[in-house]
């Protein structure tokens, strides 16, 4: 029986990256559901129950070792691995993981990776010696692709791909919108500098004012989103007369994006968050803190992006004006971008079994 092991920042309550998982997963077992899976992560019990796979200990170097000598394909990825803004260690422990397989003679598929920013010159360097000697290389954007051609893989075959979590896409599960009295507007909001809470607020209850309607905000990560998801719950509930509720997302990807289906307009920071409202056909305005949001907004013409260095109240109530009135066309238009993505996602799982042999 083939065995494959996948790497990635699985195990710790953040639900983009089990999302992620949770994809990969998916396609894999449906193109060939004999292999078997073997997942790195911070908390192996509950991976084992939420996925039904095999887990292990992410640290454990004897642990790994012996995992990546019985994998006929190491997988590492998806997510925002290789990047130098939330920390200077992790890259090394990433790339350390692709020389462990490599060493062992373990084929290894750099997977639907967002890539970036490196920041520091010596992790270009690392990054760029250690992808040029992998098997089979995807990123989700263009603008990691740009970058990798960069720092030394140009020529090299790196497809480009979607983000995984788009295998989750189901759509007999979206729910046909019809018009109601109040508008419904989801949230998604993650730590980040001073301010910008307050602007976010002051612009979502300009829109309040104007137009009937009540909010969920939804934390992504938890034990991380709680603070800034009250703050702004504080904000509205003292400035609106809207119902604003927070929510707590399933652990389980497959519910917790159904959750999100009563919505007709989402605001966005997390990028799992987006995508999380583009699986339900939700039109959707996303605020950028990294290239990665960047990435993904680029490629739909018809939605947009604010900084979120520069927020203004103003542009935010302009923007969901701008989404309410075009969100039914909106949502016949991101169907076909679903399903595009969803297509694109299963073909480079494919391409990564083919080149492994699987």
């Amino acid at each position: 029986m083939s065995k494959i092991l996948i790497s990635g920042y699985y195990g710790f309550d953040n639900l983009g990256d089990e999302a992620v998982l949770a994809g990969i997963i998916k396609l894999f077992k449906e193109i060939n559901s004999e292999i078997d899976i073997t997942v790195l992560s911070a908390d192996p019990e509950v991976t084992k129950k939420r996925y039904n796979v095999d887990a292990a200990g992410r640290t454990s170097l004897l642990n790994i070792i012996s995992e990546l000598a019985e994998a006929d394909l190491f997988v590492t990825g998806g997510g925002s691995l290789i990047q130098d803004v939330t920390g200077h260690l992790s890259i090394f422990y990433y790339l350390g993981l692709i020389w462990l397989a490599k060493l062992q003679g373990t084929k290894v598929s750099f997977y639907a990776q967002g890539v970036g920013p490196l920041n520091r010159k010596i992790n270009r360097i690392i990054t760029g010696i250690t992808l040029k000697n992998i098997d089979h290389i995807g990123v989700r954007d263009r603008g990691s692709a740009e970058l990798l051609s960069r720092i030394g893989l140009k020529g090299k075959d790196v497809k480009l791909t979607a983000d995984p979590a788009f295998a989750l896409y189901n759509e007999k599960d979206v729910v046909k919108r019809k018009l109601h009295s109040r508008t419904n507007v989801g949230i998604s909001v993650r730590p980040w500098q001073a301010g910008y809470i307050e602007e976010l607020g002051a612009g979502m209850s300009k829109f309040a004012q104007k137009y009937s309607c009540d909010f969920k905000i939804y934390p992504f990560h938890r034990g991380v989103d709680e603070r800034p998801s009250k703050k702004l719950k504080t904000i509205l509930d003292r400035t609106t007369g809207s119902d604003v509720i927070i929510e707590e997302l399933a652990e389980d990807p497959l519910q917790a994006v159904k959750q999100l289906k009563d919505n007709d307009l989402f605001l966005g920071v997390r990028l799992h968050s987006l995508i999380f409202a583009l699986l339900n056909q939700i039109p959707f305005l996303a605020v950028s803190y990294d290239p990665k949001i960047d990435g993904l907004v680029s490629e739909i013409e018809f939605l947009n992006t604010l900084d979120i260095g520069s927020l203004h109240r103003d542009d935010i109530y302009a923007e969901l004006e701008y989404l309410l009135e075009n969100r039914y066309d909106f949502r016949k238009r991101l169907k076909n971008i679903c399903l595009a993505k969803k297509a694109e996602v299963c073909s480079f799982a494919e391409s990564a079994l083919k080149e492994a042999r699987l």
